[in-house]
């Protein structure tokens, strides 16, 4: 019989039929009178796959391009193996396609697509997964950019607990000046499960996305949010996005955002708004591909409001061509509350230098009210001319507990922060630089011990001079290179300064605090009630502090002599250029069983000139009570001296003997006499 008689057949059977039978479970035809889904002579048994119990099935067939003509929804869609023939199945311009039950199962061994439409009208079709749906395997969405400017275009949604499975989702990017891009969304409780998705730049200044609501997530997506392209009658091309609002995460998923690549073009990018939360994510925030692209011309991970980096890893690279921009990760407010601060939780930050001559390398930034909290921020160095990663603090941002690493080139940067007491933070170690501008660095807040070996000084960005720097809490930082800022050096809060290098500030140390060192100050140095000065190394380690200009100890202060020695490297030495202001405690302390004998000396301090002298030598008396320290005052050195204690009875004990000798003679004699009688 031909396809003509056949399709007469079942429209005359169609007209036979009560309404209700419209709506079954069916398969598509293998030879189907046309791609239409609502019109039931497609289907067998004859009806229409339109009700929430429905079942869509396809098999092999010769029309495999579908769409449908109405609103419908189905509570799954099978391929069967028989199904080799690819389907492509559209959801045309102002129709849903809806899928409210167990979803999509594809048998067939080979791809299935769907494409949301759309039209010149600005309408859009639109495909929507209900309850515990899941977009099954090897199915791809591809979701139209607009087909008018202003308006969205396709989109792929995804409400309840339902699920993108292992899917690939491809949201194409708008095509005229103003047209938005395609996007696939989530809700509720939904997630992107293994998913794949795209996000295409387009043409024009509108971008396709992928965004989560509510507390939706991420799952183990892959994210590819592409950047910037050619223009369509505008004058910038955004880039693909993935954006994160109310309390949604980002889980467990991967995302890479490309860098612009044409001039004035924006990179890729995946945003975080409200509270959601970057959760165990991998960001890579890929450097921009032309010359002179704009601010944000690299990939970039934005944090908003009191969104929350969490456990996430970001890493920025570096541009790929001379003046192109990095990648970025940054926190900002964006005109939101005053109470709100984006953070960086416990996220690691990665910031890439370029290998390119004058290309710039990846970035961290925070601005505003935001923090770096409990992260670690790393900024590593350029190779052939092109520059370092950077970590930038701007405006109110808080530095946390934050670990800061920098290495050749790389460098933390704080000169465009506003107000006091400057950034605090929790670490800083490597070898790059550190530039003040005119702030107040305060390090120390993690109690980790760390050596920095690079460069602190003024300047930056924005410029400035004047910089300070602060030591506080208990760990050691080691300041091994040369460094120049220009303003003072606080060490307090039990703090441990050690300055292996030089720094060219006065340096006070407070209570409780210590300043170590075989390097040196050029400056003053004063030592508060309570503070310590410990030349050498770390304990068990002497060593030579050169102080440039003058030392001044307070009442209750101590200098600690460390001797492991008689010969010169064996004891401590406190070298001051200029007059040694002398007071409170002198604690010299004896190292590896090392026992002084009588007569040895240590010049354990060097000066220009001096006034006073200390007032205690803290466990003067040593070896058994048998030797005693002794301070000798020369016009330039203070000499420490070993002398004999002679063990002498005080009187008091000398007449409390005699007399209990007596009492005991006259009691002797007494019991002697009465032995007589």
């Amino acid at each position: 019989m031909n396809k003509p008689i056949l399709a007469l057949i079942r429209c005359s059977l169609m007209l036979l039929l009560p309404t209700g039978v419209y709506a079954v479970s069916a398969e598509w035809d293998l030879d189907p009178i046309s791609g239409d889904w609502n019109t039931a002579a497609n289907w067998t048994p004859i009806g229409i796959p339109i009700g929430p119990a429905d079942t869509a099935t396809f098999a092999l067939s010769n029309t495999t391009d579908v769409s449908i003509s109405v609103d419908t929804e189905v509570n799954a869609i099978t391929f069967t193996s028989a199904a080799t023939n690819p389907y492509t199945i559209t959801a045309n311009p102002a129709l849903t396609l809806t899928i409210s039950g167990t979803g999509i199962t594809n048998n067939s061994g080979t791809t299935q697509k769907f494409v949301t439409g759309v039209d010149g009208a600005g309408n859009r079709g639109q495909i929507v997964f209900r309850n515990s749906a899941t977009a099954g395997d090897s199915t791809i969405f591809v979701n139209n950019g607009s087909g008018a400017n202003f308006v969205q275009g396709g989109e792929t949604a995804f409400y309840n607990t339902s699920t993108a499975g292992n899917g690939t989702f491809v949201n194409q990017g708008g095509t005229l000046s103003g047209s938005q891009g395609g996007e696939t969304t989530f809700h509720d409780s939904s997630t992107a499960g293994n998913a794949n998705f795209t996000n295409s730049a387009g043409t024009g200044v509108g971008t396709s996305a992928t965004i989560f609501y509510n507390t939706s997530t991420a799952a183990n997506g892959f994210f590819t949010n592409d950047g910037g392209g050619s223009v369509t009658g505008g004058t910038f091309a955004l880039g693909g996005q993935t954006i994160f609002v109310d309390t949604s995460t980002a889980a467990n998923g991967t995302f890479i955002n490309n860098g612009a690549t044409i001039t004035g073009g924006f990179g890729g990018d995946t945003v975080f708004d409200d509270s959601s939360t970057a959760g165990n994510g991998i960001f890579i925030n890929n450097g921009g591909a032309a010359s002179g692209v704009a601010a944000l011309g690299g990939g970039a991970t934005i944090f908003f409001k009191d969104s929350n980096a969490a456990n996430g890893t970001c890493i920025n690279n570096a541009a790929t061509a001379s003046n192109g921009e990095g990648g970025v990760t940054e926190f900002e407010t964006a005109f939101s509350s005053n109470n709100a601060s984006p953070s960086a939780g416990n996220g690691t930050f990665i910031n890439n230098g370029a290998t390119i001559n004058g290309a710039v390398g990846g970035k961290t930034a925070f601005y505003e009210s935001s923090t770096a909290d409990a992260a670690t921020l790393i900024a590593n160095g350029g190779t052939n001319g092109g520059r370092g990663g950077a970590i930038f603090f701007e405006d109110h941002s808080t530095g946390g507990t934050a670990r800061i690493e920098v290495f050749g080139n790389g460098f933390l940067d704080i000169s465009g922060h506003l107000g006091r007491p400057g950034v605090t933070i929790g670490s800083i170690e490597g070898d790059g630089d550190a530039f003040l501008g005119a702030n107040n660095l305060t390090v120390g807040s993690n109690d980790l011990s760390t050596i920095f070996s690079g460069v602190i000084q003024d300047g930056g960005h924005d410029g400035g001079v004047g910089g300070s720097l602060t030591k506080i809490d208990s760990g050691t930082l080691i300041l091994s290179g040369v460094n120049t800022y220009t303003g003072n050096t606080n060490v307090k809060d039990r703090g441990v300064l050690q300055v292996d290098g030089s720094i060219n500030s006065n340096t006070s140390v407070h209570g409780h605090s210590v300043l170590a060192g075989t390097g040196t100050i050029y400056g003053n140095v004063i030592n508060t009630d309570l503070g310590i000065v410990r030349p050498g190394g770390a304990l068990g380690a002497p060593g030579v502090l050169t102080v440039v200009h003058n030392y001044t100890q307070a009442q209750y202060a101590t200098l600690m002599i460390q001797i492991a020695g008689t010969n010169t490297g064996d004891f401590s030495v406190l070298d001051v250029m200029g007059n040694a202001s002398l007071n409170g405690i002198l604690d010299p302390v004896l190292l590896n069983g090392f026992v002084p004998t009588i007569g040895d000396s240590f010049t354990f301090l060097n000066y220009a000139s001096f006034t006073g002298e200390f007032s205690h030598i803290r466990h003067q008396i040593f070896n058994n009570g048998t030797e005693q320290w002794s301070v000798i005052y020369q016009n330039n050195s203070a000499i420490l001296t070993v002398e004999s204690r002679a063990i002498i009875p005080d009187q008091g004990s000398t007449f409390l003997l005699l007399t209990l000798g007596l009492l005991g003679l006259v009691a002797y004699r007494r019991q002697f006499t009465r032995g007589q009688l």
